[in-house]
């Protein structure tokens, strides 16, 4: 991986090539735009969602509170990850979006690695997400990091990493 601007370069999958980064208050218009064009809306556990404002709303939240890396390609962000953390309980959420073209190339596996590597650096004890019990091609990236189920929840189930 190479480094410019505050962005690294690496080659997905497939040889092309894309740049990843930690998300800058500046970026924001770039991530609105990202789930502007996300198809399908409300594609895992309603989210994103579908009304315009209310994404925008969700997206704004996201980037206040939460530590934000993106995977660009063109000038473009194609996939967002998120970790919002809680200092008090030493955990945080983690989610994760790639635009439907650019799945199963890599960039989930950049993304959800610079998540893990900051929870790291933050000294939290626990990451945790839900993802949907059908969805094996993120079942399959969060086994890969370490993330294990912690019970079973139906349709949504809930995994966990500790440190």
């Amino acid at each position: 991986m190479s480094e410019k601007c505050g962005r690294n370069m690496f080659k997905d999958k497939t040889g092309c090539t894309f740049e990843s980064s930690a998300c800058r208050a500046e970026d924001a218009r770039c991530v609105l735009e990202m789930y502007d064009l996300f198809v399908p809306k409300k594609a895992s556990q309603g989210l994103p969602p579908e009304n315009a404002q209310t994404r925008h709303e969700w997206v704004k939240n996201l980037l206040e509170r939460g530590e934000n890396f993106l995977v660009w390609q063109g000038g473009e962000v194609v996939g967002h990850a998120a970790l919002v953390p809680d200092f008090i309980s030493k955990d945080a959420e983690f989610l994760i979006f790639v635009r439907q073209p650019y799945r199963g190339r890599g960039l989930g596996s950049v993304l959800t690695k610079a998540a893990v590597d900051r929870a790291k650096d933050l000294g939290l004890e626990l990451v945790w997400l839900t993802v949907e019990s059908y969805n094996f091609w993120a079942i399959g990236l969060y086994k890969k990091y370490g993330f294990i189920f912690c019970e079973d929840q139906g349709w949504d189930r809930m995994m966990l990493l500790r440190f």
